[in-house]
């Protein structure tokens, strides 16, 4: 691959497959998470009876006055430690864990219910995505997909936007081995048939890059493009904030 005409690789192993991240990377999510992170907050304040918990629950989830925090629980966590998460703040409440738990998971069931139907349209491609997937595609790469987000919405996703006959591989955080565990990225590897020096890792949140770091990948890239501010980000081999940047050898 090259970066900005640069070759990039700490490996001497030929690139064979691109791992992307989805949310802040392959799209632009943040409008679809904020609105997902205030109804969680809202609901599960109505469901404990104290309107009190919402602050707490939203600045837990990454919620500031100007926005979504691209490094908070919302933008980067699972569905299940939001989960976890959450109980814990209604347990710190005085509730029960059961209760909370229970609270919890109602909560986020019916925040997922009101906003789903209108995700995929809510999380549009970043900008230049189908030019870059049309390069690497035909510079004879294989693409594949690691998400904190659920199997379903990313295949939704994937069939709104027309994206689906890109990518040879899909893991979502509903597999046995999730991200940001390395060992979901060498099972994501091994499906494509490639040793992980084979492949490259391109995220917007550290998770992504200590992931692709840990699992052994020949390279990771952080992309700073799917947010505003962009974020800072460290741990990579390089910093790109629009697809033009990156190019096939």
């Amino acid at each position: 691959m090259r970066l900005n005409g640069l070759p990039l690789g700490a490996s001497k192993t030929a690139t064979a497959a691109v791992l992307f991240d989805k949310d802040g990377t392959l799209c632009r999510s943040d409008s679809y998470l904020l609105a997902l992170a205030q109804a969680r907050a809202s609901y599960c304040a109505q469901l404990a009876a104290d309107a009190s918990l919402e602050a707490l629950l939203l600045r837990a989830y990454g919620v500031t006055a100007t926005g979504l925090r691209c490094d908070g629980a919302t933008a980067v966590a699972s569905r299940h430690d939001n989960l976890i998460s959450t109980a814990t703040l209604l347990a710190a409440a005085g509730h029960s864990w059961g209760q909370a738990r229970q609270w919890a998971s109602e909560a986020l069931q019916q925040a997922d219910r009101q906003w789903a139907d209108r995700k995929p349209q809510l999380t549009p491609p970043t900008p230049g995505l189908y030019s870059l997937l049309e390069r690497l595609q035909a510079a004879g790469l294989q693409l594949a997909i690691i998400s904190s987000d659920l199997g379903p919405s990313l295949e939704a996703f994937l069939a709104e936007h027309q994206l689906c006959c890109y990518f040879q591989a899909v893991h979502g955080a509903d597999r046995p081995l999730a991200k940001p565990n390395p060992a979901a990225a060498l099972a994501l590897c091994q499906e494509l048939g490639l040793a992980p020096a084979q492949c490259g890792m391109i995220g917007d949140a550290s998770d992504d890059l200590t992931m692709a770091a840990a699992a052994g990948l020949g390279w990771s890239l952080a992309y700073t493009g799917g947010w505003d501010p962009a974020p800072a980000l460290t741990g990579s081999h390089g910093h790109i904030q629009h697809w033009d940047q990156l190019t096939p050898l």
